[in-house]
């Protein structure tokens, strides 16, 4: 329910000429939500609404009125809750728009940059898009890619990898 939600504040913004705009002003409000503070001052009912885009309006700093009125929106429906989905519909739309999409590679240990774009240039190719891949170390010592954008992921074991050479090497034997 709460995507469908966003998904109506994402419709209205990806219309718009100056949809990067609120994208950008939307991330930072984003990063807030990660203060346990400035969770309860938007939440709170003890705070009046005027209060509150005030405050919002302070942090962001917006000057469009464009932009402010989408916030007074967000606040008179008791909907500021929903910013972080909002951006991240708004980032997977930008994404189709733009033609570049993020994914991470999850590997027991960091990966040379070198072999991160040849595989970035493999998965580009593949899917006639961009690509973007981070390396992130896991606890396994499985390689994962994954690339939720596209719905996409790939995942192998190095001990499946060496099964399969012995088998080979058997085989030939």
């Amino acid at each position: 329910m709460n995507d469908l939600i966003a998904k109506r504040y994402v419709k209205a913004i990806v219309d718009r000429k100056d949809m990067d705009y609120f994208y950008e002003n939307l991330c930072v409000l984003d990063s807030a939500f990660a203060l346990d503070k400035f969770k309860t001052i938007i939440e709170s009912n003890l705070i009046k609404k005027e209060a509150k885009f005030e405050f919002i309006n302070s942090l962001v700093g917006s000057e469009n009125s464009a932009f402010k009125n989408f916030v007074k929106i967000l606040i008179k429906n008791s909907r500021l809750n929903y910013v972080p989905q909002i951006v991240e519909e708004l980032r997977k739309e930008k994404s189709l728009r733009d033609g570049v999409f993020s994914g991470i590679i999850f590997s027991g240990e960091k990966l040379d940059d070198k072999i991160i774009r040849e595989i970035e240039d493999k998965f580009s190719a593949k899917f006639r898009v961009k690509i973007n891949l981070k390396n992130e170390l896991s606890v396994d010592k499985d390689i994962k890619i994954k690339l939720e954008s596209l719905g996409y992921e790939l995942s192998f074991s190095v001990q499946t990898i060496k099964n399969r050479i012995v088998k080979d090497i058997l085989k030939t034997i």
